[in-house]
């Protein structure tokens, strides 16, 4: 599970090599050059947007969630106790 927070693209300035990956039509993933770590997240379907990994943030705690997205494919066991929006696929 994560947690991913949209963006205006020009919002977003980057330190650092990024390497790129089209991972499916439409839909290119972002990782840094060093390391590999996920970084990013951005799809035609959303254009001008870029959706970043709150777990990258320097304090994860200044981002709070709105809603879950792809609520039909949790896992089982994950127990959710807030009462944000559940959408069963993508955010509107």
């Amino acid at each position: 599970m994560t947690s991913f927070f949209g963006m205006g693209r020009g919002q977003v300035t980057w330190e650092g090599e990024r390497s790129f990956y089209n991972s499916s039509p439409g839909v290119t993933r972002g990782f840094c050059g060093k390391c590999g770590s996920p970084l990013f997240y951005m799809s035609t379907k959303w254009p001008g947007e870029v959706h970043l990994y709150a777990a990258n943030l320097d304090d994860p705690n200044v981002y709070t969630p709105t809603a879950h997205v792809f609520w039909a494919e949790k896992l089982d066991w994950l127990a959710v106790s807030d009462d944000l929006p559940k959408h069963e696929r993508s955010a509107p």
